[in-house]
């Protein structure tokens, strides 16, 4: 039976309705009282990493496919490259952790702004935005409201954008907060550091031989324990060589892509997910030839080419709404 599917862009209004909450009240945009360093960030200041963490890295992987031939793949990853991914992991961590808290520091400062500028071109005889929670509290008409709003609903965008987050429908209550990782803003931004990877797989064997070899590379790494609130971008999965099942979906995706760019690939998880999501299946158009287990998605044929069989049989059997999520 075919699964049934939300739409990816799912309503967010208590989302957007918290953080007007938060913002409301004089709360410092300081992440000071973070213990956790994965969870020490301020879209303002860059945190310090530690050089370890930041060293670059060589990978030389070698094995034997299913016809008995023996594939190399190898690739250089410099610092700047390095640091990039920690820092978008630490990011995504805290914000799948505290997303309320995540995109008010980022918006506090720019609203801050966006009120000065504001103030500064309303004339003296009208009414004048005192501060952040003025704003919020008195919404109306007049010329300064209308422009404070306008600055709101762009600097929010920009706050997903920046923090690589989407907002979501949280499961247990509309009231509470929910946003994942924004999956396809990270399948663009990091698959053309795995164009090398992809280049030696496609240049080893067929396309389907070369489809096999990735999924057979990726399935290699040893599994993360699943968490919800933090999430390892492709290179980082790389670095510490251990992924949870959306990271390895992730990573399979942008390789699979340059093998394959013409047949779109969706990620396919239950509705009930939250941050990072699991459990998690990664599937191809079927036009592609992958041999695999066929699933329907918008009314079109798709091959299932990672995650669990019994989870998903599971989940088609029991009717659980699935979300798929197109990544181009």
């Amino acid at each position: 039976m075919a699964p049934s599917f939300l739409n990816k862009a799912s309503l967010w209004p208590s989302l957007t309705t918290s953080i007007m909450i938060f913002l409301s009240v004089p709360v410092m945009a300081s992440l000071s009282g973070d213990t956790d360093e994965r969870n020490n960030l301020s879209s303002t200041k860059q945190i310090s990493l530690p050089n370890s963490e930041v060293n670059s890295f060589s990978i030389n992987w070698q094995w034997t496919d299913h016809k008995g031939k023996n594939i190399n793949v190898k690739s250089f990853f410099d610092t700047d490259i390095v640091e990039t991914s920690l820092r978008d992991s630490y990011k995504l961590s805290f914000s799948l952790s505290h997303p309320i808290k995540a995109i008010h520091t980022y918006l506090t400062p720019r609203l801050e702004f966006a009120i000065e500028r504001i103030n500064f071109y309303t004339p003296d005889d009208q009414d004048k935005i005192t501060d952040i929670k003025y704003a919020f509290t008195n919404k109306d008409e007049s010329n300064a409201s209308q422009l404070f709003w306008q600055a709101y609903n762009q600097y929010q965008n920009d706050a997903f954008y920046h923090l690589k987050i989407t907002p979501c429908v949280h499961p247990d209550d509309e009231d509470l907060p929910c946003v994942r990782p924004n999956y396809s803003q990270l399948f663009y931004e990091y698959r053309a550091y795995l164009k090398d990877i992809a280049t030696q797989l496609a240049k080893q064997q067929s396309f389907s031989t070369a489809v096999k070899n990735a999924r057979h590379w990726v399935y290699a790494i040893p599994d993360r324990e699943e968490h919800d609130n933090s999430f390892f971008s492709p290179i980082s999965v790389l670095k510490t060589n251990e992924a949870d099942s959306d990271e390895k979906a992730l990573l399979l995706a942008t390789l699979i892509s340059q093998l394959a760019p013409e047949y779109e690939l969706f990620m396919l998880y239950p509705s009930t997910s939250i941050g990072s999501v699991s459990p998690v299946w990664l599937t191809i158009d079927s036009k592609s030839g992958v041999e695999g287990q066929k699933i329907m998605i918008n009314k079109n044929q798709y091959t299932v080419i990672s995650g669990s069989k019994i989870k998903l049989d599971k989940m088609l059997s029991s009717n659980t709404k699935l979300i798929s999520e197109s990544l181009y």
